[in-house]
C-alpha cells in the first residue's frame, strides 16, 4: 500500500482567529473542536489547526518553536467547486488575498490567500475544457 497523507497539521498563535478564517473566509466545516485544536473536513486529508505548544513539549518531540514567519515556504492547496465564489466570500470577510482568481498554465483556476498565521492557501479548481 502506498503512503497517503492523512492530516495536514498547522500550529497557530490564535486558534479563534484561525477557526474564524477557515470557516468564514474559506467555508470549511469544522468537524472537531477542542480547547487546543480544531479539525476541518477537507476530504481524505484533515486540516488540523493546533494552538502553539510550549517549548518543553516541542523539545520532547524534537521540534523547534514556530518563528515569526511560520508560514514562509508553506502552501496548502484546497480544491473547491467554485473558486470565484470562495474568493468573493474571502474578500467579504477581509481575508488577506494575495492574487485574484486566474487561470494558470497547468489547467487550474486559482487564487492565493494568507491565513492569520501567514500560511498561504491556494484555493483552486480544475479548468473544464
Amino acid at each position: 500500500m502506498a503512503p497517503t497523507t492523512n492530516q495536514v497539521y498547522l500550529m497557530t498563535a490564535d486558534l479563534e482567529a484561525s477557526v474564524e478564517f477557515y470557516e468564514q473566509s474559506l467555508g470549511l466545516r469544522c468537524t472537531e473542536r477542542g480547547d487546543r485544536s480544531a479539525a476541518f473536513d477537507t476530504g481524505p486529508c484533515t486540516l488540523k489547526i493546533e494552538r502553539d505548544f510550549d517549548e518543553g513539549t516541542l523539545a520532547a518531540f524534537g521540534l523547534s518553536p514556530p518563528g515569526e514567519s511560520r508560514g514562509d515556504g508553506v502552501v496548502i492547496v484546497l480544491e473547491v467547486a467554485d473558486v470565484d465564489s470562495v474568493y468573493e466570500t474571502a474578500e467579504e470577510h477581509g481575508a488577506d488575498t494575495l492574487i485574484e482568481p486566474r487561470d494558470v498554465d497547468w489547467g487550474r483556476r486559482m487564487f492565493l490567500v494568507r491565513d492569520p498565521d501567514g500560511y498561504v492557501i491556494e484555493v483552486s479548481q480544475p479548468i473544464e475544457e
